[in-house]
């Protein structure tokens, strides 16, 4: 019992951020510091008088918790900003009632516009309805809804991402036997989100398809935590385990301690390897890869997400004009081109998911580069 607290408490400490240049600390999901910026304006906190007289968008986060979120949250700000608005948020800590009615609060201070990470993919439909009543137009990032309409979504291709990170541990483990076979183990998501939910499905439809290859599936609510205890658990079933996955680095820190403590943490070119292979490109991912521990990281843009959200809601959602259905090509990042599709939820900007490894990891342009290194926001 000692040996297992001891653990606990060391992947606990494991979740404490110092976060640099946006003035803002994390221990778990949310702490004191992060308080003032909620209820004041934001991450980079103007005068809460001047703050209140102006325009101002408002974003409602889902926690807190994970650096991609800080990320989107930080994003938002600074493209609010950068057209003389003022920036308010919420954090919903994961929990749908909560952020239905932060939203419903807000709307009646009348916001220039709202942009929210939906928690529930089904959950915000009513509100969504009250934010049309009211002319104000609603942003939706990273996870699209199920029901419901905004005035444009920016959103990822969660599933062929699910399918990429499924493809690279088949070409890995085909360099490593000369043919696709293996024991992998997916330590997937929370359901209820959409976008988790979608990155499972391609995942596993594409292993499925090899014979040879033993899919174990684990759930783990996108948790730190349970990934440790699920990977500890698997390794000791399965010792020559081959592969791993993770929806998220944040919580794939627990795969990354269970195989320190299991002696299976050695980089690629050991026979001891264990292929890994995460979604989202955090700067721990491009760490981890550097060292050889990381094979992959299929990447998405939270900082594109907020950005490109609140520059079309501005030229477009905040003119009473329709975002266009055409192609948004845009050079600085790093996948310079999407398509904006119309989809049951309104126009949506799918971001084409891509590779991170050790031929681009360096990329100014990648979103944990400019956030880590450009930014200043560093994470222990």
């Amino acid at each position: 019992m000692n040996s297992y607290m001891s653990r606990r408490q060391f992947l606990k400490k494991m979740t404490k951020w110092t976060v640099l240049g946006a003035g803002l600390c994390l221990n778990g999901t949310l702490l004191a510091a992060c308080e003032k910026s909620i209820t004041g304006g934001g991450l980079n906190l103007e005068d809460p008088d001047t703050e209140e007289q102006k325009p101002f968008i408002f974003f409602s986060n889902k926690s807190l918790g994970y650096y991609f979120y800080i990320i989107q949250q930080e994003a938002v700000n600074r493209a609010a900003q950068s057209i003389g608005w003022g920036f308010q948020s919420s954090v919903a800590d994961f929990d749908p009632s909560k952020q239905d009615q932060q939203i419903r609060d807000i709307l009646a201070k009348k916001p220039v516009a709202v942009v929210a990470d939906p928690v529930d993919s089904e959950g915000l439909e009513e509100t969504m309805s009250a934010a049309r009543r009211e002319a104000i137009p609603v942003g939706i990032i990273d996870t699209p809804l199920m029901t419901g309409e905004a005035s444009i979504t920016i959103a990822f291709d969660n599933y062929k991402a699910g399918e990429m990170a499924a493809q690279k541990i088949i070409e890995l483990l085909t360099e490593k036997y000369g043919t696709p076979k293996g024991i992998v183990l997916n330590c997937f998501g929370q359901l209820k989100s959409h976008a988790w939910n979608l990155r499972k499905q391609g995942f596993e439809a594409v292993l499925q398809t090899y014979e040879d290859v033993e899919l174990i599936s684990r759930a783990t609510e996108g948790d730190l935590t349970k990934m440790h205890d699920v990977t500890a658990e698997i390794l000791s079933q399965f010792p020559q385990l081959d592969a791993v996955h993770a929806p998220s680095e944040t919580p794939a820190r627990g795969i990354y301690q269970a195989l320190k403590e299991k002696g299976r943490l050695h980089p690629k070119g050991s026979k001891e390897h264990v292929i890994f292979v995460t979604i989202d490109g955090e700067p721990i991912a491009h760490q981890w890869i550097k060292e050889g521990i990381l094979d992959a990281t299929i990447s998405q843009d939270p900082i594109a997400y907020g950005e490109i959200c609140v520059e079309l809601l501005n030229k477009y959602a905040r003119q009473g004009k329709e975002v266009p259905l055409e192609q948004y090509s845009n050079s600085k990042y790093y996948w310079e081109k999407a398509q904006i599709m119309q989809t049951a939820s309104g126009p949506s900007l799918i971001l084409p998911p891509f590779e991170v490894n050790t031929g681009n990891v360096d990329d100014k342009r990648l979103w944990g580069n400019i956030a880590f290194n450009d930014w200043g926001i560093k994470y222990y």
